[in-house]
């Protein structure tokens, strides 16, 4: 399900791909409406951050993010 709904926002313009750093896309996330923390927007999201974000409902960047590249 959170692939389904990471594909849809993709569609809808809810996530941007932005840039690959160090070889794995980032995105931007435009939130409805204005989050407390972040405001309206989030940059340089990594996937699984975003997943997280779409499975909680809330946004944290994960600075101790490893990847399985």
């Amino acid at each position: 399900m959170k692939t389904l709904l990471f594909v849809w926002y993709l569609m809808n313009g809810t996530l941007i791909p932005q840039k690959k750093i160090d070889g794995d896309w980032t995105y931007r996330i435009v939130f409805p409406t204005a989050d407390e923390c972040f405001g309206k927007e989030v940059d340089y999201a990594y996937k699984e951050e975003v997943m997280e974000w779409i499975e909680s409902g809330s946004f944290e960047y994960n600075e101790d993010l490893t990847f399985n590249n």
